[in-house]
């Protein structure tokens, strides 16, 4: 069998060769800062409140009263919302987003039972809060994660 090339198909081989070395499989997103800051600023806002909470006493005018706390729980899952929202929209992101999904999902279980018993006691606050503080660090890992993979540590 006599292989003959041409300066054509050199040059075309070169080229295909070149292309598969500089193709990357990208297997996660890119990070995203405002994304990063978002889940940064919606931790705080949780963590608050819930500490502000465990201030009131549940005796004192009905101070753990649903009603009390209801316009703090729509905000916070606006929050929550967009930030599933911007997760959904950016590719290979399954990780991210059901991890929002399922911090959605927890806060609107955990306002609906405090509206149905109308206070909170101290153990379910410290419950809740750390349940958050969790779901919130691992929001904050996964986002990292896309930075790392941007920018590897040296």
């Amino acid at each position: 069998m006599n292989l003959r090339m041409t300066p054509y198909s050199k040059i075309a081989i070169m080229l295909f060769i070149m292309a598969l070395y500089s193709c990357t499989v990208k297997i996660i997103p890119s990070y995203d800062s405002k994304i990063a800051e978002q889940i940064n600023s919606l931790t705080k806002t949780v963590d608050k409140f819930y500490l502000s909470m465990l201030e009131t006493t549940k005796a004192e005018n009905n101070g753990r009263a649903f009603s009390k706390f209801s316009e703090q729980y729509v905000d916070i899952e606006v929050e929550l919302n967009s930030l599933l929202s911007e997760n959904k929209v950016r590719p290979l992101n399954e990780s991210s987003t059901r991890i929002c999904e399922i911090t959605l999902q927890l806060w609107m279980k955990y306002k609906e039972e405090h509206k149905k018993d109308n206070t909170l006691t101290d153990g379910l606050i410290k419950l809740n809060r750390l349940t958050f503080n969790d779901l919130f660090l691992a929001m904050q890992i996964a986002e990292k994660a896309k930075d790392i993979e941007k920018n590897p540590p040296e």
